[in-house]
This record gives C-alpha cells, sequence and structure tokens, in this order.
C-alpha cells in the first residue's frame, strides 16, 4: 500500500523566479516525512509537482523507483496520491458519506445511498473515528472536517497522503484529534509527506525532515535528531545582520494604543507604539498575525478600541485623517490599472493638493517627485505604477504616505514579491520612516522583523505569548516563540 517517492535535483521556475533549485529528497515508504521552510521557500511549488498540477522544468520524479514522466493530477491520483490541502475541501451541504464516496458513484444510482452509507460507516469504524456517516458536513466543526477529508482519503487507497498544515486554526483538542487520526493512517501503511508550521507537531510525529530555504534543502534531520530545538535552528539558518538599533524609543505618551482588539483569529491583542518605534507583529497563519493591520486600522474590528494619540479612532478614513498611513499585504488591492504614480500618491488626501474642487496639477507633481525620489523609487511621476517591479510599487505606495504627511505607517508583509536586490532598500525605507515618526509590522518572515524592528510582539492562536525588546530579536527567538510550545510562550 505505501509510497516511496525519490526526487532528483528538482527545479522549478516561473519566469525569473527560481522557485526550486535543485531539490533533492526520498520519502521512505510507510513513513512519516515533513516538510517544513519559511515562506517561499518552494514547499508549495514541491507539492504542486508531486500532484502533477505544475510541470518541473528539471530533474526527475520517481514512485517506486520509477521515473514518472508527464505527470498531471490524474496520472498522479491513479499512483495512490491524495493531497489534503490546508482549506477545507467539501461539499458542506450533503452528507458526511457522501463526501466520502465522493467520485466512486456505482453504476446502479439506486444503490448508490445504501452502498455509499456503508462504505462510509466501515471506512470511519476502521480508523476509530466517531462521526456519523448521516451527519451533515456543514454541521461538523473544523477537526471533525478535516477527519473526514482524511477518511476519503483512505478509502481512495492512497499510498502517499499530503497533508499540508493540517491543524491550521484548529485548537488544542482538535489538533490532538487530527494528530492521533494520521499516526492511525500511517499504522496501515500510509505514507505521509506532513507539512507544518508547528515544530511540535513536526517532532511528534516525524522520521525524518526535510528543510527547505529560497528552493534549496538547507537540512535533512532524521530519527533522533528530530527535536524541536535542532529544527528551530534548521528553520532559521545563518542569521542575517541586524542593524545597529537606534536609540531607544521614548517610553512617554503612546503614539497608537490598542485594548483588547479581536477579531477572529485574533482574540486578544494589546499594544502601545511610541514614537521613532518600529513595532513588529509575528505570527503564523491562523495566529491572528494576518489581521491585525486590518483590525488596528478598523478596517475590521469585532471588539476593542484603538486611540492615536488619546483619541478614538474607529475606522480607516478616521486612521488617514489622524495621520496612520495604511499598506495592505495584497499591493493589488491599492493598484488601480491604468493610472500613473502621481495619481496613486495624492488619492488619499486630495484635499491636499486642490481648490475648489479643481487638482492643483504643479503642486500635486512636485509633492509626488519629492516623495519618490525620498525613498528612492526607480520611475518617473508619469509612469503607472502597475508596471514597476514589486520592489519599487512597495516603496511608492509608502511615498504616498509621505506625501499625505502620514506619521505613523502600517504595513503588512512589506517584503512579499519583492526581489532579494529591492528587498535591503525597501527594509532601509522602513526604518527610515520609523525614525521620523512611527511604524508598524506585519509579517511572515521573521528575517523582516529582524532587521525592521525595535520590538516584535509574537502571536499564536490569537494572543501575544511572547514580547522581544532590542537585542532579544533574532529569528530564532521570533521561530521559537511562534512555531513550538516552550517554556518562553507558555510564560508570556
Amino acid at each position: 500500500m505505501s509510497l516511496s517517492v525519490g526526487v532528483r535535483d528538482l527545479t522549478k521556475s516561473f519566469g525569473q523566479t527560481h522557485a526550486l533549485r535543485g531539490v533533492s529528497l526520498d520519502i521512505v515508504a510507510g513513513s512519516i516525512h515533513g516538510l517544513l521552510g519559511p515562506n517561499g521557500s518552494g514547499k508549495s511549488t514541491l507539492i504542486r509537482v508531486l500532484t502533477g498540477i505544475e510541470r518541473a522544468s528539471g530533474g526527475a520524479v520517481r514512485f517506486d523507483g520509477v521515473e514518472q514522466r508527464a505527470l498531471n493530477p490524474a496520472k498522479s491520483r491513479a499512483m495512490g496520491i491524495e493531497f489534503v490541502p490546508q482549506e477545507l475541501a467539501l461539499i458542506p451541504l450533503v452528507k458526511v458519506w457522501e463526501n466520502i464516496v465522493l467520485g466512486d458513484e456505482p453504476d446502479r444510482p439506486f444503490l448508490f445511498k445504501q452502498r455509499g452509507r456503508e462504505v462510509t460507516r466501515r471506512v470511519l469504524d476502521e480508523l476509530g473515528l466517531d462521526i456519523g456517516v448521516d451527519e451533515d458536513t456543514f454541521m461538523l466543526d473544523p477537526g471533525e472536517q478535516r477527519l473526514v477529508m482524511f477518511a476519503r482519503s483512505f478509502h481512495r487507497k492512497a499510498r502517499l497522503l499530503i497533508a499540508d498544515e493540517p491543524t491550521a486554526g484548529l485548537g488544542e483538542q482538535e489538533s490532538r484529534t487530527v494528530l492521533d487520526a494520521l499516526k492511525r493512517l500511517n499504522g496501515k501503511g500510509m505514507t505521509i509527506l506532513f507539512v507544518s508550521h508547528y515544530l511540535s507537531e513536526v517532532a511528534e510525529l516525524c522520521d525524518r525532515v526535510t528543510v527547505l530555504r529560497d528552493g534549496e534543502v538547507s537540512a535533512d534531520v532524521q530519527g533522533d535528531e528530530v527535536t524541536e530545538p535542532r529544527l528551530v535552528r534548521e528553520m532559521t539558518g545563518v542569521a542575517r545582520p541586524k542593524p545597529a538599533l537606534r536609540a531607544r524609543p521614548s517610553r512617554a505618551d503612546p503614539i497608537v494604543e490598542g485594548r483588547h482588539l479581536a477579531m477572529p483569529p485574533l482574540r486578544q491583542l494589546n499594544f502601545k507604539l511610541y514614537a521613532n518605534e518600529c513595532l513588529g507583529f509575528a505570527g503564523l497563519l491562523g495566529s491572528g498575525r494576518e489581521s491585525a493591520i486590518n483590525v488596528i486600522s478598523g478596517a475590521v474590528r469585532l471588539w476593542g478600541s484603538v486611540r492615536v494619540r488619546g483619541e478614538f479612532m474607529e475606522n480607516p478614513r478616521e486612521a488617514v485623517q489622524m495621520g496612520l498611513g495604511i499598506l495592505s499585504g495584497s499591493r493589488s488591492l491599492a493598484i488601480v490599472p491604468g493610472w500613473n504614480l502621481v495619481k496613486h500618491l495624492s488619492l488619499p488626501r486630495l484635499e491636499k493638493w486642490s481648490r475648489f474642487g479643481i487638482i492643483k496639477d504643479k503642486a500635486e507633481r512636485e509633492a509626488s517627485s519629492a516623495a519618490l525620489e525620498r525613498l528612492k523609487v526607480a520611475a518617473e511621476p508619469d509612469h503607472e505604477l502597475a508596471d514597476l517591479s514589486g520592489g519599487n510599487q512597495q516603496r511608492a505606495l509608502m511615498s504616498r504616505w509621505l506625501m499625505c504627511g502620514s506619521q505613523v505607517l502600517l504595513i503588512d508583509e512589506p517584503c512579499v514579491g519583492v526581489d532579494i536586490a529591492a528587498r535591503g532598500d525597501l527594509i532601509a525605507a522602513i526604518r527610515d520612516y520609523a525614525a521620523a515618526g512611527s511604524v508598524i509590522v506585519a509579517s511572515s518572515d521573521p528575517g523582516d522583523l529582524v532587521e525592521c524592528c525595535d520590538r516584535v510582539l509574537c502571536l499564536r492562536s490569537g494572543v501575544v505569548v511572547k514580547e522581544l525588546v532590542g537585542d532579544e530579536i533574532s529569528e530564532e527567538a521570533i521561530v521559537r516563540a511562534i512555531m513550538t510550545t516552550g517554556d518562553g510562550a507558555k510564560a508570556a
């Protein structure tokens, strides 16, 4: 039943972007093999190659020692490879048994329900899952829905199960149930490729772990060496140099203060931002970090309050009026196709560049040019923003808030889609902005926060579990706080 997988010198490029650079690994039949790596490391691309969704640019993939050419999703499925994604891939408005036998309908439709219910009950019993075959799928909790996806893979006689972040967003008890189910599947002979950011789970489950960084294998850890401390070291890799810190920001009155902020998955966030400070939020997907900037700006907020210099701020419109600039993690949301840089930069505060409803073109253009020059944007004011590189787009959007006179910048995922060459300039621009005002940065990349921030709040399961200040900030410290359940996280 088990399937062995061999990958040799695998490469995959998307234009000038090299997602995989000579990746080699061996997944032993019957094992649980861990796959780790930060965002952008190549994990998703490798999975897409193994499942036939993407075709490799070079190298070889072997299943049970046989090289697979022209691999596609149908061929991958026929070989017994089942992919359970992080997102729930079920039909919510049908019964549990219908989801499990999906794609395996009998030739005689009048026997479909009877046979489907019998098969599903047998599968659930064999896996020890306490889920009713006639339950409505949408009524199950997220952990139970995840178990239904595993049961469907088992019913399809999967030989290799690729489980991508199977416990993301689940509570402790739900996660425990999912991990136990994976152990049972492995005990019945199924090979499992386990992708997770939670290092305690990887250390518990996996016989061997491959770590990817920048599209390359950076470590291969086996047997007794698969421990949380070892995985933390391999995940962080060679530490990037941290710029010399500025003088510690004044702890007088905070510029921005958030109290009891909540918007699932963010459950409780309290913070203070001081003048000339760069404050970072670190966390995995599902920790609440990904919604922090929107919650602070008031774009979405279920509970809590934000004050700017002592005054309550309720929504993005008020935020801009009170001197806050907001950069979304998705630059595409901030870009109007066909618009040049001047129009993008002046848009939030058009009243500054107009009189009686008429735009003062000369003043608008001069202010745009000065802001672009200050952040070293390699483009002329008449260039379309959509045509610029990722790094130039991000710096141009930062220039917008300089031009508008914003003293505080809220920025989500600052370096996503930015090439290495432009990254240094962008980090420097963020630090310069903080030196003149204040910045809040939320990022899934610990390296961004190490290079930008004077203080970092580490989130896990919707709450802050650790605060790092000054020299305490390092990739290893951030990874340990957000990816493990060690003493540091528990004590915070």
